[in-house]
């Protein structure tokens, strides 16, 4: 079974710690190979799904996506609890 394969079982299973550890061993920001960036949005995905905040935040301070990820996880986070603009203004 390829690697990509074993991730994406890991996901489904919310194996996050082998999902995390397959996906970034080949994921790479701002790669010339396709596949590579587009493992390392996965990458910063599943550390989201996996609610990595501290490791979002470390990697936030230098990468972009991270940054945006983790934005959204904190945004999606204070919707959930009903907090947010719409509910300082109801």
């Amino acid at each position: 079974m390829e690697w990509v394969e074993q991730a994406k079982e890991a996901e489904e299973r919310r194996d996050w710690d082998t999902a995390i550890a397959l996906v970034s061993a080949h994921a790479e920001c701002y790669s010339a190979d396709f596949y590579a960036h587009d493992h390392h949005l996965w990458h910063m995905d599943l550390l989201a799904r996996a609610r990595r905040t501290e490791e979002l935040a470390e990697l936030a301070r230098m990468d972009v996506h991270a940054r945006r990820r983790l934005n959204r996880l904190l945004r999606e986070a204070t919707q959930k609890d009903g907090g947010g603009e719409n509910a300082a203004a109801g």
